[in-house]
């Protein structure tokens, strides 16, 4: 009989000990050792898997097999698994589950098709929907004039700050604008203007129009509403000729003069300006909101080539409608 036991099987430690082969390691072993599965390090996590070992770790580490186990003894046999199939009912119950979910799943999406629920509205009746404009060619007639344009802010006003801001992509295309306009501010008047407009179709190549904004209060007291309306009656008398300040301007060269709907107030006058001795075509349109004044001017000028004459210039036919487009893009920056 061997010193360990009638059996002549290695030492065994029922602490794990000896070769430290998977049992607990000897006292004093470093927190945390790796490959010993010693105690981990102060403040590790000590959940499943970690820290110390459990029974089962020990049981299958390396450690001393329990009683009816080990070399030469019979294996417990195995025991029918219990309840069964209760638990494989239990998983096709789950997988037919999981499928009915995906399904519905897939259902709404096809309902929503893929817009996350939200409803589409479709288009009145008589309004064409938007693949149909994209069918067309997407030709859209130019904008009517807004008779409901209003300042962005209350008053009294004073006069923009930025008045190229007027300059819009529909000015520019309606004067055929080929700069971005000159800027100029003071206290009581600032404006934009260029001279670089083309004239348009019917006029004679080389010649060029001229196209400007003003914005201006009352010089006496800029926010005074009594004394810009005084002020916006002067200027229509004295562009259509009827005023004793009117030398640039004669009333029987008016070919047009009317109230038009714009701001508080508004007048649209088709004349001929004497620019150094030439009658030349122009367009007027004066609006005043509350304490501010606007004039717009669309002038026509021959080559200075003589190719053509003042006489020869014609305005566009639409000239009301693009003039008064204008003059609702200039009330849109007052307050601004």
């Amino acid at each position: 009989m061997s010193e360990n036991g009638p059996y002549n099987q290695p030492p065994q430690n029922p602490y794990g000990g000896g070769d430290n082969s998977g049992g607990q390691p000897p006292y004093g072993a470093p927190y945390g050792d790796p490959g010993t599965g010693g105690q981990p390090a102060y403040g590790a996590p000590t959940g499943p898997g970690q820290g110390f070992p459990g029974p089962e770790q020990q049981m299958y580490a390396g450690g001393q097999p329990p009683y009816g186990g080990g070399p030469g003894y019979p294996h417990p046999q195995p025991q029918p698994p219990q309840g069964g199939g209760r638990a494989r009912l239990w998983v096709v119950i789950g997988g037919g589950v999981v499928i009915v979910v995906l399904v519905v799943a897939v259902l709404v999406m096809l309902v929503t098709n893929g817009n996350g629920g939200t409803t589409v509205a479709a288009p009145p009746e008589g309004e064409p929907s938007a693949s149909a404009e994209e069918a067309t060619g997407g030709d859209e007639p130019a904008p009517e004039p807004d008779p409901d344009a209003a300042p962005a802010g209350e008053p009294p006003y004073s006069v923009p700050t930025e008045p190229c801001d007027a300059f819009t992509e529909q000015v520019v295309a309606d004067f055929l604008v080929t700069d971005g306009g000159n800027k100029s501010v003071r206290d009581e008047n600032s404006s934009c203007d260029t001279l670089d407009a083309t004239p348009p179709e019917g006029n004679a190549p080389g010649g060029y129009a001229s196209f400007g904004i003003v914005y201006q209060t009352p010089y006496s007291a800029a926010d005074s509403v009594e004394a810009a309306t005084s002020q916006f009656q002067d200027t229509v008398a004295q562009i259509t000729g009827e005023s004793e300040y009117s030398t640039l301007y004669d009333a029987g060269d008016v070919e047009e003069s009317k109230e038009v709907e714009l701001g508080d107030e508004a007048h649209f006058i088709v004349t001929k300006y004497d620019y150094v001795g030439d009658l030349v075509p122009e367009a007027v349109l004066l609006v005043r909101t509350a304490n501010l004044n606007i004039q717009i001017t669309y002038q026509l000028h021959p080559s200075i080539t003589g190719e053509d004459s003042a006489e020869d210039l014609v305005l566009p036919d639409n000239v009301e409608e693009i003039m008064v487009n204008a003059g609702a893009d200039a009330l849109a920056v007052v307050g601004t």
